[in-house]
């Protein structure tokens, strides 16, 4: 790497001085006035003059008057490519040491990195060799629900579990290694999971069914087809996180943070949204049959082809939500914003439903339907 940098500052020199040489050449060949006194080309003639006087009893008698010239050589090629190499070893000596700082900086990185990487492979491996002797030592999974014995190895197994997550930071993929563990180990429902970290964590597929998860951080996390059925989720962030095809069936979600979550085909089937913030959520084809959603904030959310049958709706915030093609039969709608909203081509929805809402003739719809309604509202674009 040295000699490498080396033979390129090497060139740089090179071409610095071969350029100062091409223009000095140019000079001498091609010369104007002036040229000798800013390249140093040239002859240099220096002029001196000298007054003798004889004096005889006090009086001047004869005055002799000497100038002589001195003709100097000009300054040679090699006294301005010494000149230019004086200059540019400082130059290449601050660029060596600044690159050689910028080296030793990303080494340390890199080993500080892998110190981490071992470091937190090593807490992951014990945490699992403990929770291993917690389950053989206790006989957990043998245990009855009303032993007191269970109680505690479920306590110092959650102990240990929220300690674990806390060591590994921002490791999420050991998260996600220790989130299995117990999934496997057919814990995941069994311990208090509330408030635990798991942000950006990678559960994709990862059956949670029934797990409380309560005030849980998940932002950003993979949730990708993973079974959440009944699971406790109130209060949970899941800002960003991908639920795409995921089960949230029957799950608990209230005052959930939803914003920008893709939940493009998840099952939301009787799912409790009261409250919950699905700002700018991707909710296409979604079913939503059944949902609890009053409340919920779902300004600009995109519910194309969503399943919003007999989904409750009441005072939610549906401000600009695309709500094109969604199936909309026997959803309750009473109070609900609808200013800005897209209902065009919206299935099985009827006048009456719509005046419960608030702000309806703000929304967009068919012309057909717009024409039903009787009022001046927007067409469908």
């Amino acid at each position: 790497m040295i000699k490498d940098w080396f033979i390129k500052q090497k060139l740089l020199i090179g071409i610095v001085v071969t350029a100062i040489g091409a223009t000095l050449i140019i000079a001498k060949l091609y010369p104007f006035e002036g040229v000798g006194e800013w390249t140093g080309f040239g002859e240099s003639l220096n002029k001196s003059k000298s007054i003798e006087r004889t004096i005889r009893d006090g009086i001047v008698i004869s005055i002799r008057e000497t100038e002589t010239e001195n003709l100097e050589s000009a300054k040679t090629f090699w006294d301005w490519l010494g000149l230019a190499s004086t200059l540019a070893i400082p130059i290449v000596l601050l660029q060596f040491e600044r690159r050689e700082q910028r080296r030793a900086d990303k080494q340390a990185e890199a080993q500080k990195a892998i110190a981490v990487n071992n470091l937190h492979e090593e807490i992951l491996k014990v945490y699992i060799d403990r929770m291993s002797e917690l389950l053989l030592d206790k006989n957990l999974k043998t245990l009855k629900l009303d032993d007191p014995l269970r109680d505690t190895a479920l306590d110092v197994a959650r102990a240990r579990t929220l300690s674990v997550l806390r060591r590994l930071d921002k490791d999420s993929d050991r998260k996600g290694s220790v989130i299995q563990f117990l999934i496997d180990a057919e814990l995941a429902s069994e311990l208090n999971l509330s408030g635990v970290d798991l942000k950006d964590a990678d559960l994709r597929s990862a059956n949670l069914i029934g797990t409380n998860l309560r005030n849980a951080n998940l932002k950003s996390a993979i949730l990708k087809d993973a079974n959440l059925r009944g699971a406790n989720l109130k209060d949970a962030n899941l800002r960003s996180a991908n639920l795409k095809d995921a089960n949230l069936n029957n799950t608990i979600l209230n005052f959930t943070y939803l914003k920008d979550a893709n939940l493009i085909g998840a099952n939301l089937i009787g799912a409790n949204l009261i409250g919950a913030n699905l700002i700018g959520a991707n909710l296409t084809s979604a079913n939503l049959t059944g949902a609890y959603l009053k409340d919920a904030k779902l300004e600009h959310a995109n519910l194309k082809d969503a399943k919003l049958e007999y989904a409750n709706l009441k005072d939610a915030k549906l401000e600009y939500a695309n709500l094109k093609d969604a199936n909309l039969k026997d959803a309750k709608l009473t109070g609900a914003n609808l200013t800005g909203a897209d209902l065009s081509h919206a299935k099985y929805i009827s006048i009456d439903q719509i005046k419960f809402a608030e702000n309806w003739d703000k929304a967009i719809y068919d012309k057909d339907f717009r024409a039903k309604l009787g009022s001046p509202v927007q067409d469908a674009k």
